[in-house]
């Protein structure tokens, strides 16, 4: 996109791109650090489901739990809004500042400077870099924060009226704990000024009012306190800075856009969606599914990028219904197939500069946007269908709330997520019954919040015996598996008690490894360690009492080992999942890109991006290399390098990782090359033998490979031979004609299945002929028509296809309308038949249809011939009572239209 050549506000355009680098300059000037963005996904933070704000990486910090690299920091961090307190998904599309995906532009102090300097440097950065007149800006304050409300009286050239106090609005919190604190927000007037000072302090339509006039650019927060559980919140020990500026905002206002969909941000997108679909974007609402479709694919990008993929908990779900609702949306331009993935290189094209880690993964981008809607689309038609009648049927009663469990049932069978529904609902003046809805998914719920590791909030002081107020520990277990250990915290918590040490050879939980098991142990205290679980910098130890008491006095010093062969056996199946990771790249190609594992002592697990499933000779070929590096008995090399050094070398980084600056780097000669932090053997001859267990698909362009090494895959094989041997003996063959004696007898099984089913259709055949037709009668004169029930120990539900064309075939001139009640489940089951020669009459639909009505069901088949299932097997006496009646009528109606005809 051009840059305008007149912005209505007297400023100087810059690009999205300038706009970005301008502000980082800006801070660098101020000696701040610039700190790439984090993944959207934050890392051991279950309070949030995604980065919702430039400050999340910093948390810790800002907690006292983790220490600054630096006093001073700027970034432009992605973040998503889509879930929890900061929730912008339902103002998408509806206004032109909302968005789900956007940047933050920030900066931060560590400890380091307060309010003073944050209120001058942003003052100066808009009003004298970019030159935004102060006419159009306003402040707003906590409503006790007279400092803030000082510094920007006296240390700027602000008008004290421009400065306005708030309550709840100016106190920032990044959710229901965590850091927070009051903050100071400056807004645009982007209206008339002619009517500023009669609208700016209106309540809604004025300065923090729900409308479009006021729009907020940047926020200052102040962060000193931090949210508790139980509500309460308590100071930091030291006081933070943290501020953060949307860019689309930032960009709408020096670019002179109405809205930030016409900036270069997300007007190409528009652009390509008005060319593909050959629909012009309009204003307003009426232009809301561009606006809609263009955010989401934006959301879409970033998220699989960093390998959230869309799926049925948790931020996958949430990624699924973003993605299920732009491509709602895009159904309503006319897109019938696959079109989201289209819009993926669009979306890069402008945000590459930035991000260039997009390119890379354009193609599994793409590929995993078009299979999943693909998946959608199959559904989306009948759902709408489903819906539209739906919509009827309450009109004809009179009703305005659909409900929770119809909402569930568009949810569960057709993939509808619920502001999907909602949206359908208001589109025809309809609301639903949400509170229904969600019991239905609380299970679901539940889920997915279970899934959630521990977070920061588990070493809350309140619910530790504190030793050592020491906030790190230090790994030993490279070199060794046991040590003397002093204990820094530990608590009992349901039947366990959580130890923290200031050094341990206990690996904890990372990178997929799991962690360590072994004992602690002195004089008068046995515990069996059952896991090492990592929250943030201290590696937590859950045991359980084996012997002695736990107190104080007991717990001051240890002795740690680690379970020897539980150790060998992950790091044997750790160094075995670097060789496959490059096992499956010359395989398959340089597209393949780690998306997750599980490393532990029994099995490994290996997920990658491919599009499709593995043959068995891929899979073969992927085995055997990794078993002749085995053999090679490759060298397995550790280096600690510089993290630019180790990424400039080649090594393979995990893509969405938060690496420190200083990594490990493990090699296995040429072939394997990665960053990883993990416990590997010393050579790949001690792996001894590595077998593939299975390989399956997890998720639209992701693959899984479960595998097996050293003593288990020993075993497993011995138990494969030991079956091969049995079979030997019972078919009486060698191992090399097993597959043809299996082959031959799997044919002749065949054949035998299908001369019992050829036995079975004439056993039925013969009972229908027989005994069934002669129940016929004749109506009018003019066909015939059976109306029976067939007895399920003689037919069986397998049969009834089958019998539905005995129907057919024996009652030429007749309709025949049968049920059938299994005798197993209890489900009834509908066949309507209509003979060759009345074919011009009836239509087996038509009766099907009026049926229905009666006894509802759903099903559906050819004029000839219909198969359904009805809802209640109850309903068997009134379609047997009412069918003659309603074949007479559609008879009557039909000779009737012929003879007025």
């Amino acid at each position: 996109m051009k840059k305008q050549d007149h912005n209505p506000y007297g400023i100087s355009s810059l690009t999205g791109q300038e706009v970005r680098e301008s502000f980082r300059k800006f801070f660098a000037n101020k000696l701040h650090k610039f700190v790439p963005s984090s993944n959207i996904a934050p890392k051991d933070d279950p309070s949030i489901l995604f980065t919702n704000a430039g400050m999340n990486q910093f948390k810790g910090i800002f907690l006292g739990e983790s220490k600054e690299e630096h006093k001073r920091a700027v970034n432009w961090q992605k973040c998503l809004r889509v879930s929890g307190k900061h929730n912008d998904l339902d103002d998408v599309g509806r206004d032109g500042t909302h968005h789900t995906f956007f940047e933050m532009l920030g900066s931060w102090s560590f400890g380091d400077y307060y309010k003073k300097e944050a209120i001058i440097w942003a003052w100066e950065l808009l009003t004298q870099v970019w030159n935004i007149p102060k006419e159009r800006l306003f402040v707003t304050v906590y409503k006790d924060d007279d400092e803030a409300h000082k510094i920007w009286q006296e240390y700027t050239d602000i008008k004290v009226d421009r400065i306005l106090r708030f309550d709840k609005d100016n106190f920032w919190e990044m959710g229901s704990v965590g850091p927070c604190g009051p903050c100071t927000e400056i807004h645009f007037d982007k209206g008339d000024l002619a009517t500023q000072e009669e609208t700016f302090q209106h309540k809604d339509l004025g300065v923090n009012g729900e409308n479009e006039r006021y729009v907020e650019i940047w926020n200052l927060v102040f962060i000193q306190f931090e949210r508790l559980q139980d509500g309460s919140i308590k100071p930091l020990s030291k006081k933070h800075v943290d501020t953060g500026a949307g860019l689309e905002r930032i960009c709408a206002i020096l670019q002179g856009s109405e809205t930030n969909y016409q900036t270069d941000l997300f007007a190409p997108i528009i652009d390509k969606i008005t060319e593909l679909t050959q629909i012009q974007h309009k204003k307003g609402l009426d232009g809301m599914a561009h606006c809609v479709i263009a955010d989401h694919v934006r959301t879409l990008t970033f998220a699989i990028c960093d390998s959230i993929t869309p799926g049925n908990e948790g931020r996958g779900y949430v990624i699924r219904r973003i993605l299920r609702r732009a491509s709602r949306y895009s159904h309503q331009l006319g897109q019938k197939n696959p079109f989201l993935y289209k819009l993926v290189s669009t979306v890069i094209s402008i945000m590459k500069e930035s991000y260039p880690e997009l390119p890379s993964r354009q193609n599994f981008i793409e590929e995993v946007i078009r299979s999943e809607e693909q998946r959608f689309l199959n559904t989306l038609d009948q759902g709408l269908q489903k819906m539209d009648r739906l919509v009827k049927t309450l009109e004809k009663k009179n009703e305005h709330m659909i409900k929770g469990e119809d909402v569930f049932l568009f949810h569960d069978t057709y993939g509808f997520p619920l502001d999907l529904t909602k949206i359908i609902a208001e589109e025809n003046n309809l609301t639903i019954d949400e509170i229904s809805f969600k019991k239905h998914m609380k299970e679901q719920q539940d889920r997915a919040r279970k899934s959630a590791k521990f977070s920061s909030s588990f070493l809350s002081e309140e619910s530790w015996v504190i030793l050592d107020p020491s906030r790190e520990t230090c790994f030993l277990g490279y070199d060794s598996l046991d040590a003397q250990v002093k204990t820094t915290r530990f608590k009992e918590e349901n039947d366990c008690v959580y130890i923290v040490f200031d050094s341990t050879p206990f690996y904890a939980e990372s990178g997929g490894q799991i962690g360590d098991i072994g004992y602690v142990q002195n004089q008068n205290l046995k515990l069996k360690v059952k896991d090492t679980i990592k929250v943030l910098d201290l590696h937590v130890h859950k045991c359980t009492l084996i012997d002695g008491l736990v107190s104080k006095d007991n717990l001051s010093q240890f002795t740690a080992q680690v379970d020897v062969g539980a150790r060998h056996a992950i790091m044997k199946n750790h160094s075995a999942t670097h060789l496959l990771h490059a096992a499956l790249k010359k395989a398959l190609g340089s597209h393949v890109n780690q998306q997750g594992s599980y490393v532990g002592y029994d099995r490994l697990r290996f997920d990658f991006t491919h599009h499709k499933g593995l043959s068995k000779d891929e899979l073969e070929q992927i085995e055997t290399t990794v078993n002749e590096k085995i053999q090679e008995n490759l060298p397995v090399k550790t280096d600690i390098l510089p993290l630019e050094q180790a990424k400039s070398s080649g090594a393979e980084a995990l893509f969405g990782e938060k690496y420190d600056d200083f990594v490990r780097v493990l090699s296995m000669e040429d072939f394997s090359h990665e960053l990883c932090g993990g416990t590997h053997v010393k050579a790949t001859g001690e792996i001894g033998v590595f077998q593939i267990l299975s390989e399956v698909s997890i998720a639209a362009g992701i693959r899984r490979v479960e595998a097996i090494t050293g003593n288990v895959a020993i075993k497993n094989i011995q138990k494969g031979t030991g079956v091969l041997e049995g079979l030997e003996e019972i078919l009486k063959v060698n191992k090399d004609t097993i597959n043809k004696k299996v082959s031959e007898l799997k044919n002749q099984v065949k054949e035998q299945e299908k001369l019992i089913r050829q036995f079975e259709s004439e056993r039925v055949r013969s009972y229908i002929k027989n005994t069934v037709v002669s129940k016929k009668k004749n109506i009018r004169q003019s066909f015939d028509l059976l109306v029976t029930d067939l007895d399920s120990n003689i037919v069986d539900k397998k049969d009834l296809q089958g019998s539905l064309d005995t129907f057919r075939d024996l009652l030429p001139q007749g309709i025949a309308i049968i049920t059938h009640c299994d005798k197993e489940d209890k489900n009834l089951s509908l066949l309507i038949s209509v003979g060759r020669q009345i074919r011009s009459s009836f239509d087996a639909r038509v009766i099907l249809k009026q049926i229905l009505e009666i006894a509802p069901g759903r099903g559906g088949g050819k004029t000839d011939r219909v198969r359904a299932g009805i809802n209640s097997s109850r309903d068997i006496d009134v379609i047997i009572e009412k069918s003659e009646a309603i074949v007479e009528k559609i008879y009557l109606e039909k000779n009737s239209k012929q003879a007025d005809n």
